[in-house]
């Protein structure tokens, strides 16, 4: 006799009960099981009823990769999340935050009504008010400072009115918004996630990302990239990646001071010195030039400059040198650099580990001129220019604001085009630039960036902010400190206009409702229209007319209706009804890989830089001697064999690894190796690097219980010759202290990690966001708050929420791209001092302000910029006044 439950039964009674289970089960078999279990995807089946659920599709946003999604909707509830088997990059599939990404809406903190502060700035009293309530509040402020801007004559005062982003996929809208304003005060988080990255691919090649064709590579260089788990585009790209290596035999080098997963699942893992990804990078392209490794055309017909210029520059970089200075043996420099030129087809792979450095631009260029010299540029297994497609915007589409913003574009970053956000701050701070109304959206520098203390004394001080406002549907660090918040909805109750560049298919997807917003809450988009309604309405100020839409899905429907291809579909109502356009295939069920009609595989298009130019086009134009296609002034292309070629997206239309641009400036043009200030630290420092992990994005998933109880501590990673030396053993407490304050956490010992990095990652320790995040999950929910999980309430096993390294890490930029320095901070680690506690965290907002003066001297007009720039042929007495 047992016990199932309460019921009791023997064997016979468990062969009975065992029929009647499977007779019930072959009642739904011909429905549900089959569709769930045979099927790749777009079909669900209540386990209650055994009805088909509502299959909507949406374009993901728990990251910032966008994968095609399909949510599953039960009455009215939205109960799975799954990929979109029509997407052609994702193929159906989703990573563990998309799949999570439904507990956002049902999130028991979730703001749902707008709140106006009614206490102290970070005191917590609110008071509960309506949409027009605080829509009307904030267009009164922005009326004022457009009022003060005309009174004085001065269009100045407008870029007072200030937003700034974590996360911007509005398509357009915040623009619209802010220059309808007449502001051109916007900043992005770009520059503390991989502007340096960008900026060091920008001038050589057009766009800021390179593509892989991975599934068809033959050798993979990765430098500082998680590909397989938090890197750009990782969804898609570690599907590929696997794809390459297991069916396609392709072989993996990665370069990364820490054993991350994709690390581990190389071939060869090498862990480099901090900031010497440059150094190896240059000395393979010494050993591929001097052994006539290289590919010869294409460096003459498709860069600007010559194999000498090559050879001269390079001379000094050899594997000796770069072993000296990342520690990596010169015999596998050079065996890898054969390995990759004689490997055909290769790519190299790069994200943030290269380029959150000082002078990180310099690390991008160099790895990127690895694929330009062994001609791999835009081959099928090759490293390939990113596919992505555009929408129109609504006509009329108001003109940029009347002024530069400094904050937004600061004169002594000139070649900084994602921004550098980092620094506001600080020159709010020292009266470099002024503020009036401060907005933030999808944002929490208060949690996310570096020396985030002084975020936190910012947005405290009424003086330096006079009104903050927060569009925000979760209490977070920097949300707690807003005047007003108005809360958006999720991202599974909005609308927005997509295409990421996550693959070599190019396609359009959309963000759009899949349930109606919870609680009567209100997305953004019909916010900005509400704002702008308020601060003109008789349109006597020139903005309301950029906004006369009769609703946010008619903002939709004016992006999409018109587009050539898409508008026969059917516009907006087939992005509704798929998610997404074109579809080029079907997701093959033996191999998971895009087949078309006839089961072949579909294959992507290569050698985009070789279109060729239309006959029209050419009229009237003009072959240079270099071959240059020139007209109205411009190049416009390059004739090759008597064959006339679109090129690159760069002014002469070839690759130009010889910046001028930078050479303006006293940087040098040509990708080259710096030493760091870091490299020469005093004996027992250590390097601070923090890392992403695969189910946390940044600050905004701690407070999803999937997600938090897979990962919710995040230890020190120490290897253990070094925590031997300091005396420290695993799980003991130690105090890490860098030159604006200390924390103190536990130690993971672990051998994948170099001897000279500590290394924390960023997706811990939170003193907002939640009752989750924070772990006081026993407590009552806020009464403006959502509540009512008792999942959270009851179930949570764990009571260590993590400790945050960010307040200890140092403000540093590369001056090139903007880049925040995250992997520079030096630090000391010891066993923790008597009376120090876990969590326990110190740290000076006046040591902080001491890092910006520093990081200016490293700026193109500093002190230290020139010193460590000699070489340059520039008159460094001549170079460009800031700002102009």
């Amino acid at each position: 006799m047992g016990h199932i439950g309460n019921i009791k039964t023997n064997r016979r009674g468990f062969l009975k009960l065992g029929a009647t289970a499977s007779a019930v089960g072959a009642t739904l078999a011909s429905t549900r099981l089959v569709a769930m279990e045979q099927e790749l995807g777009g079909a669900d089946f209540s386990a209650v009823t055994g009805e088909k659920r509502t299959a909507v599709p949406y374009t993901c946003m728990a990251c910032n990769i966008e994968d095609g999604g399909v949510a599953m909707v039960e009455n009215g509830r939205i109960v799975k999340l799954e990929g979109n088997m029509d997407h052609p990059n994702t193929r159906g599939k989703l990573c563990a935050e998309g799949n999570a990404g439904f507990l956002h809406v049902y999130e028991p903190g979730r703001i749902m009504s707008p709140l106006l502060r009614t206490g102290k700035r970070g005191e917590g009293k609110w008071k509960r008010i309506s949409y027009d309530e605080a829509t009307s509040l904030l267009a009164e402020k922005l009326r004022a400072v457009i009022d003060r801007s005309r009174a004085a004559n001065d269009p100045s005062i407008l870029n007072e009115t200030v937003i700034k982003w974590g996360r911007n996929r509005t398509g357009g809208g915040i623009d619209r918004f802010m220059h309808a304003l007449g502001s051109n005060a916007m900043l992005n988080h770009t520059n503390i996630c991989e502007s340096s990255k960008k900026v060091g691919l920008e001038p050589s090649w057009g766009p800021d990302i390179e593509s892989c064709d991975w599934e068809n590579t033959k050798y993979i260089l990765n430098f500082g990239s998680n590909i397989l788990e938090s890197a750009y585009f990782m969804n898609p790209n570690a599907q590929r990646l696997v794809d390459g290596v297991v069916d396609n035999k392709a072989k993996i080098v990665s370069f990364d001071v820490r054993m991350s997963n994709t690390a581990g699942y190389s071939h060869e893992w090498f862990a480099p010195y901090p900031g010497t990804d440059s150094a190896i990078a240059l000395a393979m392209a010494h050993v591929i030039m001097t052994e006539g490794l290289h590919d010869a055309e294409f460096i003459r017909d498709w860069t600007n400059v010559t194999e000498a210029q090559l050879l001269a520059h390079l001379a000094p970089f050899t594997p000796e040198f770069a072993e000296q200075e990342s520690g990596v043996p010169a015999k596998d420099i050079r065996r890898i650099a054969r390995e990759f030129a004689t490997t055909k087809p290769a790519t190299t792979f790069s994200y943030r580990g290269p380029c959150k450095h000082l002078w990180g631009a310099y690390q991008e260029a160099a790895i990127h001129m690895l694929n330009v010299i062994t001609g791999n540029i835009e081959k099928r297994g090759g490293y390939c220019l990113p596919r992505g497609m555009g929408w129109p915007q609504p006509s009329p589409n108001p003109p940029k604001g009347p002024v530069p913003s400094i904050i937004a574009a600061p004169p002594l970053y000139p070649l900084a085009s994602h921004h550098v956000s980092t620094n506001a701050p600080y020159m709010i701070m020292r009266g470099e630039a002024k503020v009036s109304v401060w907005m933030y959206y999808y944002d929490n520098p208060v949690y996310s960036y570096p020396s985030s203390h002084v975020w936190n004394a910012f947005l405290r001080d009424e003086s330096l902010v006079p009104f903050s406002v927060a569009f925000s549907c979760f209490m977070s660090e920097s949300t707690e400190l807003a005047d007003l918040i108005i809360p958006d909805v999720t991202y599974l109750e909005r609308h927005d206009p997509e295409s990421m560049p996550s693959g070599l298919f190019p396609c359009l997807s959309i963000r759009q409702p899949v349930i109606k917003p919870l609680g009567g809450t209100q997305e953004f988009r019909q916010s900005l229209i509400d704002i702008i309604h308020k601060v003109d309405p008789d349109g006597a100020l020139g903005a309301r007319k950029y906004f006369e839409f009769d609703s946010v899905e008619d903002w939709m429907r004016q992006h999409f209706d018109s587009i050539p291809g898409l508008k026969e579909e059917g516009g907006w109502d087939h992005m509704k009804k798929v998610g997404v356009w074109p579809t080029y295939g079907t997701v093959s069920k033996d191999n998971g890989k895009l087949i078309d009609d006839n089961g072949e595989v579909v294959v992507a298009e290569y050698g985009l830089h070789a279109a060729e130019i239309p006959a029209a086009t050419m009229a009237s134009a003009v072959v240079e001697p270099d071959g240059s296609i020139t007209k109205d002034g411009a190049t416009i292309g390059v004739q090759i064999d008597g064959k006339n070629h679109t090129g690159f997206g760069t002014p002469s239309r070839r690759i130009e690894l010889y910046k001028e641009s930078f050479r303006k400036y006293g940087f040098n043009p040509l990708p080259v190796y710096k030493r760091l200030p870091s490299r020469d630290k005093k004996p027992g420092e250590m390097i601070l690097t923090t890392f992403k992990v695969n189910v946390h994005t940044q600050s905004r998933t701690a407070s999803l219980k999937y997600l938090a109880e897979i990962y919710h501590k995040n230890p020190a990673w120490i290897s253990p010759a070094r925590a031997k030396a300091l005396g420290i053993a695993d799980g003991d407490l130690v105090r890490i202290t860098s030159a604006v304050g200390y924390m103190v956490t536990r130690a993971h010992l672990t051998e994948g990690i170099h001897p000279e990095v500590v290394a924390i990652s960023t997706a811990c320790g939170h003193s907002a966001y939640g009752r989750l995040a924070t772990l006081k999950h026993k407590e009552a929910d806020a009464e403006w708050a959502l509540g009512g999980d008792p999942d959270i309430t009851n179930n949570v096993w764990w009571d260590d929420k993590g400790v945050h390294p960010n307040p200890i890490i140092r403000l540093s930029l590369d001056p090139i791209g903007g880049s925040q320095a995250w992997y520079d901070t030096v630090v000391t680690v010891a066993p923790a001092q008597p009376g120090d506690k876990y969590g326990d965290t110190k740290v000076s907002v006046e040591a902080s302000m001491k890092d910006y003066d520093e990081a200016l001297r490293y700026a193109y007009t500093g002190d230290l910029h020139r010193a460590a720039h000699q070489e340059v042929d520039v008159d460094w007495n001549a170079l460009p006044r800031p700002g102009h």
